[in-house]
């Protein structure tokens, strides 16, 4: 089965008998898009699940690149974590995620930073107010 990514268009191809029967949500490994498909010959009469609004996708997205920044760099932030240097010894990596981030919600203006520096506050800093001030450089 081809499946397309609806957000960037990135074609996979996927063998049906590895997607089972039901709905699967699949995340594209070049924009990031969780979206969802469904395998089997049965699937033009199955009704699809509506299609979520985009402040819900920006904050998956945003949770998703924070997310990748604790697992790509869990030495650096567990250290920055104590000693509260998130912000400064993250720049680079919060600046590319940004960008990327942006990129792909640039109708969010203002609310779309607060949507990211959430994302940065629960899952960077764990909840503490390490973010609190954050805006893009």
């Amino acid at each position: 089965m081809i499946v397309e990514c609806p957000s960037c268009g990135k074609r996979y191809q996927i063998p049906e008998d590895k997607l089972g029967a039901g709905p699967r949500k699949l995340r594209c490994r070049s924009c990031s898009e969780v979206f969802t498909i469904s395998a089997g010959p049965d699937r033009r009469g199955r009704e699809e699940p509506a299609e979520e609004d985009a402040t819900t996708r920006a904050r998956r997205l945003a949770r998703v690149l924070a997310s990748d920044m604790v697992v790509y760099n869990r030495d650096t932030v567990e250290k920055a974590r104590l000693d509260g240097s998130l912000p400064m010894l993250l720049k680079a990596e919060i600046d590319r995620s940004w960008q990327l981030w942006n990129s792909r919600f640039p109708e969010m203006g203002e609310s779309g930073v607060e949507i990211f520096r959430d994302a940065l506050k629960d899952v960077l800093a764990k909840g503490g107010g390490d973010f609190d001030g954050w805006m893009p450089s």
